[in-house]
């Protein structure tokens, strides 16, 4: 490992999204390996010396600190490691129990959002072709057939987190952060408001990212290849719209931009 923490990741994760939001947040210097399901598990395992656990991403290879494997855990790391003066604590003290509370709210709406990701994915040809990677867009169709045994593979290796929640769970969660930005007072827009503390941190991060499940994100702020939307959950743009408001405010003041976004280039 060389003196800069390597950040195996997916594109597509919604986990791996978190642990990069907070690692620029913290202004946390790192490179990106990104991972290919199928062919990168067998490296990665290889690296890890693990072969009976379940391997998920992202996972970070850090100079003196050991493997973390839970975006959680990277978001938690960064904190203690961040480079960028006055930048906001993601886990103030005192405040941990809350964060996780969230996080795990956060977790139960991506495990159905990923459920209906590979399932749409499966049955819409056409959407599988939007998520081929740019790396293996040179081999054509056999691109396309790879792509496909990848969603299948995923398909397979999460149907328990997938079965474990549902759509009137992930809803419950969207609507209790509604909720509770909205009890803040103030009336019209929730920008500008936090689920814990009154400030800024991880929570904000993790329901945010979850709020793609509704409506994603667009460029410059997804990398590779564009999250589709999820037809299971389009319903409820209209409902949601003041939380999508929020999410997008919480992107535009804590996702750091460099001088090549700023001047209105994609990522």
């Amino acid at each position: 490992m060389g003196a800069v923490p390597e950040l195996v990741s997916l594109s597509i994760s919604a986990w791996s999204f978190k642990a990069r939001f907070a690692l620029k947040h913290n202004g946390v210097k790192y490179r990106t390996t990104p991972y290919m399901p199928l062919f990168g598990e067998f490296f990665l395992r290889l690296r890890l010396g693990d072969w009976k656990s379940k391997v998920t991403v992202p996972v970070l290879f850090t100079p003196r600190d050991g493997v973390l494997h839970q975006s959680y855990d990277i978001a938690r790391w960064s904190d203690n490691h961040s480079a960028r003066p006055g930048a906001e604590r993601l886990f103030p003290e005192g405040r941990e129990p809350e964060i996780r509370s969230w996080n795990a709210k956060s977790d139960t709406v991506l495990n159905f959002g990923r459920h209906c990701l590979v399932d749409t994915l499966m049955s819409d040809p056409a959407g599988m072709r939007k998520v081929v990677p740019s790396s293996l867009r040179w081999l054509g169709p056999l691109g396309l057939v790879l792509v496909r045994q990848i969603v299948a593979r995923l398909q397979s290796k999460y149907r328990a987190e997938g079965s474990s929640t549902s759509m009137v769970q992930a809803l419950e969660v969207l609507r209790e952060a509604q909720s509770v930005l909205r009890a803040q007072g103030g009336g019209g827009s929730l920008r500008g408001r936090h689920l814990v503390g009154g400030g800024f941190t991880y929570a904000d991060i993790a329901i945010a990212v979850a709020a793609q499940t509704v409506k994603p994100l667009g460029p410059p702020y997804s990398s590779g290849s564009a999250r589709p939307a999820l037809p299971q959950f389009q319903a409820y743009q209209e409902e949601f719209a003041d939380l999508l408001e929020w999410r997008d405010g919480i992107f535009a003041q804590y996702w750091p931009m460099d001088a090549e976004h700023k001047a209105g280039k994609a990522q």
